[in-house]
């Protein structure tokens, strides 16, 4: 499972499993990942005291993180933020996947038809990074941005990437989040369950507004796969629009009925 690194011990325990694992990179690359907590600048004593690193460390990675562009730096208040070469890492990736621009659409006509959101995501860890998203332009629910990060537990699209895994992955998903985030498996552990029960009878997993949010979804996990990830499609409205049973019985055929026309543009029968 892909690591989130975010505290020094989390780097010490890997190193002692894994010899080769670099120290000094992952540091680095856990000041960036600190940015996905919350989007904030911080001063170098903060982002020593919130990963567990001296702050000398801190001071050499950011410097070098500044000259590279992956920080920017405001002098005024003494704080980095993240930098554009951030955003730029990302593009080669969200422009490999092909299928963005040919799915986009009919995502776009399933939004504007349901007033809600269309989205398509893959898991890294315990949650799913958004790679292509389209919105009801006149609605009220506000899509997530491209990047943006949702957990696995909380969503229509994490639990659909949940019930694609064979039984022992799973379980050591469900376990890794039981042990990294409490607070979420004691409030979803039950809508899990439910999801995963529901993609087994109707073919597409739920979101009923358990989460807390506001919004229900409902999400497939396609047969596309892109490098060592499969493209997960999903499709949120406002949580007071709509009836579970029109959840159930009408948008999640919908979002199948898409899914399936996406794999057979992908050649995929």
């Amino acid at each position: 499972m892909i690591q989130r690194l975010r505290h020094q011990s989390d780097v010490a325990a890997v190193r002692e499993d894994d010899p080769d694992f670099s120290g000094t990179l992952a540091k680095g690359l856990m000041i960036l990942q600190a940015f996905l907590r919350e989007s904030r600048p911080y001063a170098n004593s903060e982002l020593a005291e919130l990963l567990g690193l001296p702050r000398p460390t801190v001071s050499r990675l950011c410097r070098t993180l500044l000259a590279l562009g992956y920080l920017d730096r405001d002098e005024r208040i003494d704080r980095y933020f993240i930098g554009p070469a951030a955003v730029a890492l990302g593009y080669p990736y969200l422009a490999s996947i092909g299928l963005r621009s040919q799915a986009r659409p009919a995502m776009q006509a399933l939004a504007n038809q349901v007033r809600g959101a269309m989205s398509i995501g893959v898991a890294m860890g315990l949650d799913v990074v958004y790679v292509e998203t389209c919105a009801y332009q006149r609605g009220t629910l506000a899509k997530p941005d491209v990047g943006a990060l949702r957990s696995v537990a909380t969503t229509a699209i994490g639990r659909a990437w949940l019930h694609s895994l064979d039984e022992p992955s799973r379980t050591e998903v469900l376990r890794e989040l039981k042990a990294q985030r409490p607070d979420e498996m004691a409030r979803c552990a039950a809508a899990i369950d439910e999801s995963l029960a529901m993609q087994e009878r109707r073919g597409f997993a739920v979101n009923f507004g358990d989460a807390g949010f506001g919004v229900q979804g409902v999400a497939l996990c396609s047969r596309i796969r892109h490098g060592t990830r499969y493209l997960i499609f999903n499709c949120a409205v406002p949580g007071t629009q709509v009836r579970a049973e029109e959840l159930v019985d009408t948008l999640g055929p919908r979002l199948v009925d898409l899914v399936r026309r996406c794999e057979r543009t992908a050649g995929i029968a």
